[in-house]
């Protein structure tokens, strides 16, 4: 272009040309700005504000320090065509490579800008600089690079214990992040938050509303534990010690929740009403009634989960009481263990459009779980649960499932001496007295029953022409954390037909099923707790509002 030499203003065509002697910016307002050098062209990503902020660094001066590197899948666009990948880095600046690490996360595949954009984007807006993000690559390989030698918290996840898990939850929630947006800093040995990690396992999201420390001293049980107690904090801290418990699972009928004792092999407390919690799903957490009985609201979605407690927690706040009625002292607390069974519930509301439409303009609708041993629920748009189920017609013009998926795990915990002494020295600093259930009941637990010494199985178990004989149907169970391990080999899903709940006729009509289980470890029904089991069932099976 020697010909424009000098010249200003030309015009050619549609074109326009200025002599300005300088790299030159024009903003054509077509959503991008394109930085103009000579001879080359550099297209800046919109919508970034926030890039100049830090500090950007070519691939050629990130040199990799260790051999150790993460990388997994990126699945976010619902196909597997992009990589993420972590690794520790020196970065030359100034021409000098310097001595600080920094942790490289790093993207390649179809989606990689995309994913690298939404990455930065949310870590860019971290105010209270939880995110220690330093820098950027934005190449075809897009980089993020964060200060420090970073650990994700996939990588420690296999290795820790039910304690040190339970801890992250309340981590996560205290951050508010998912658990795999949760980084080691090793070196100042805290938690932080950072970009998506590898996958974790998909533990459910419960609301806890505590505010725990990001120290990595906290995976300790006894740190947090006198971290709850220092609080008085009571359901952090019995939620802490369940899970410094040891489980099993077991197979055989588990009608109900039982404490046996080792020192005498049999059945010393007992807690027959099941409560119900809603965690994840289309459902709301729970309203309890003055019956008992748990009401779910039906919200926006698709999923219908509810699962029964364990009662540890409840076992855990009374059990200085069972042992005083048996003259059970603290160093023998270790050979009782609680036995329980679990349910799960699970189903899907129909993905119709116009069921979904019927639903939402319809009044409130809600799921009823009684406080029964066995899994009875119907629909109702009453929200005292007093009016006649819904129909099955009616289930089917709202699309609501009037058969759900029954999941049964039964297990049983003990726990170590330490924790019962240090729920009793709990229990006297807070002015309770261990030898009564004041505590637990402060907390509104259920309080076991006792079964005297005395006639521990002759008032229970009593002959009767019609005590059935065949097995009785199980209720299910599925630990969070500690039954991670067990839990690997695919568990079988069972249902029952609740038909004749939804007949409009006052009250419910119920019907049970025996479940089977598989691969679990080992059976106290056939042993401790038969002789206890069976008079149960003739209680429970004969009552009015049972039909066996």
């Amino acid at each position: 272009m020697e010909v424009f030499s000098g010249a200003s203003k030309v015009k050619i065509g549609r074109g326009n040309f200025s002599n300005v002697g300088r790299d030159q910016v024009n903003d054509y307002s077509i959503h991008q700005t394109i930085v103009q050098t000579r001879d080359k062209r550099t297209k800046i990503s919109r919508g970034l504000s926030e890039l100049s902020e830090f500090t950007e660094i070519k691939r050629g001066d990130i040199y990799k320090n260790k051999d150790t590197c993460y990388s997994w899948q990126l699945c976010s666009n619902g196909k597997g065509n992009t990589e993420a990948a972590v690794y520790i880095a020196q970065i030359m600046i100034g021409g000098r490579l310097g001595e600080s690490k920094y942790t490289v996360k790093t993207y390649c595949g179809r989606n990689a800008t995309k994913e690298w954009r939404r990455d930065f984007s949310r870590c860019s807006k971290d105010w209270l600089r939880e995110i220690p993000l330093f820098g950027y690559n934005k190449s075809s390989v897009p980089s993020l690079i964060l200060c420090g030698e970073l650990v994700p918290f996939a990588q420690m996840e296999p290795r820790m214990g039910s304690v040190g898990l339970f801890y992250i939850q309340l981590l996560r929630n205290s951050l508010g992040c998912t658990i795999n947006e949760l980084w080691m800093d090793p070196t100042q040995g805290r938690f932080c938050r950072g970009p998506i990690g590898p996958k974790c396992w998909d533990w459910p999201k419960r609301d806890f509303s505590v505010i725990v420390p990001s120290d990595v001293e906290f995976l300790k049980e006894d740190v947090i534990t006198r971290y709850f107690a220092s609080k008085q904090n009571d359901p952090a801290l019995l939620y802490t010690l369940t899970y410094s418990c040891h489980y099993e699972r077991l197979d055989g009928d588990i009608p109900a929740t039982y404490v046996i004792s080792g020192l005498t092999d049999s059945a010393i407390a007992f807690v027959e009403n099941v409560r119900w919690e809603s965690w994840e799903g289309c459902l709301d957490r729970r309203r309890r009634m003055r019956d008992g009985t748990r009401r779910f609201r039906l919200r926006d979605g698709r999923k219908i989960a509810v699962d029964s407690f364990s009662e540890r927690t409840a076992w855990l706040a009374q059990a200085l009481s069972v042992f005083h009625a048996h003259n059970i002292s603290l160093d023998e607390a270790f050979s009782t263990t609680l036995v329980f069974p679990r349910l799960e519930l699970t189903g899907t509301l129909q993905k119709s459009k116009h069921k979904r439409q019927r639903r939402q303009v319809s009044p409130p609708i809600y799921l009823i779980v009684l406080p029964s041993p066995y899994p009875l629920y119907h629909w109702s748009l009453d929200p005292a649960g007093q009016t006649p189920p819904l129909s099955p017609e009616m289930c089917k013009y709202f699309g609501l499932p009037f058969k759900l998926f029954l999941k049964v795990s039964p297990g049983q915990c003990s726990w170590p001496t330490k924790v019962y002494k240090l729920i009793h020295d709990y229990q006297i600093a807070r002015n309770f007295d261990p030898k009564t259930s004041d505590f637990a009941r402060s907390l509104g637990y259920p309080i076991f029953t006792v079964i005297p010494a005395e006639n521990r199985f002759q008032e229970i178990v009593e002959e009767h022409p019609n005590m059935p004989t065949d097995s009785e149907p199980v209720p299910d169970s599925n630990l969070s954390y500690q039954n991670r391990a067990e839990d690997q080999s695919v568990e079988e899903e069972h249902s029952f037909l609740l038909e004749l709940l939804f007949d409009n006729t006052e009250g419910a009509t119920k019907e049970t099923e025996t479940v089977s289980r598989k691969g679990t470890k080992r059976s106290l029904g056939s042993t401790l707790l038969n002789p206890f089991i069976r008079g149960f069932r003739f209680l429970t099976c004969n009552s009015p509002d049972v039909t066996a």
